[in-house]
């Protein structure tokens, strides 16, 4: 009986870090880039002190559920257009890559985009793009192509000068890369390291100007899943309940 207020506290804890990941997803439907996250579940491990002596292979058994990772959803997103200059959509695998304030290298699907005071493209949350592309302060008729290259009339001039050029990160295994917030991942071991690329090449995704990836969130299936979690949850706080009731009799018994 000691062993069912585990198994459903066990349970309650993993339930409630699903209705978390979910109602996350569901409250940035609405955030440019924003990738939806799972949460994968495992069975605890119970490891008999015999089992150890005896050397035996230890055994999964019903001892409840643990979280073993939560990873996003890299599939794409619809595209929506806004039609403002450096608003840019990313069709296809890749990501920006972003220095933070702490000199990180981080790597974003959101290609909302702004010039600083010093020039320089930075995302909406202030990182700058590892690129430094610097856009000078009387640059006109900005036009960023499908290859990430960006041309525009400096100084009056007729003819279009290249500004720079973005490009975009690839990983081995997308799925292993760690959020870290503000809608960045920072690259880990089970993503491996990132292929840096030019758009529209060797697989690498294109480059839409005036147009952002919108979230990949699917409100139908985030709902039906909250619904089960919901109800997974209210099942593991019914067992801690009547485990409770029944150890409260049988410690009245005793008396």
């Amino acid at each position: 009986m000691i062993d069912a207020l585990y198994t459903a506290t066990a349970g309650l804890k993993s339930q409630q870090t699903q209705i978390d990941t979910l109602s996350n997803n569901v409250s940035n439907m609405q955030t440019p880039g924003f990738k939806a996250q799972r949460v994968a579940f495992g069975d605890v491990a119970v490891i008999s002190p015999g089992q150890v002596q005896a050397g035996l292979l230890p055994e999964r058994s019903g001892a409840g559920s643990e979280i073993i990772a939560t990873n996003s959803l890299f599939s794409q997103g619809q595209m929506v257009q806004t039609n403002n200059t450096w608003d840019i959509g990313i069709q296809g695998d890749g990501f920006l890559e972003v220095v933070d304030g702490g000199g990180n290298h981080l790597y974003t699907r959101s290609g909302q985009l702004h010039v600083d005071s010093e020039g320089y493209l930075v995302t909406s949350g202030g990182n700058r793009l590892a690129q430094d592309i610097q856009v000078p302060p009387d640059a006109t008729n900005i036009q960023i192509n499908q290859n990430g290259q960006i041309y525009a009339n400096v100084g009056g001039a007729k003819d279009a000068t290249l500004l720079g050029s973005f490009e975009l990160a690839t990983f081995p295994s997308p799925t292993g890369l760690q959020s870290v917030g503000g809608n960045n991942y920072a690259a880990t071991q089970a993503s491996g390291d990132a292929s840096i690329g030019r758009p529209s090449e060797n697989g690498v995704g294109s480059i839409m100007q005036g147009s952002l990836e919108g979230s990949n969130v699917d409100m139908v299936s985030e709902m039906a899943t909250l619904v089960v979690a919901q109800r997974a949850y209210q099942l593991n706080a019914r067992v801690l309940q009547a485990s409770d009731q029944i150890l409260d009799t049988i410690n009245n018994l005793r008396q």
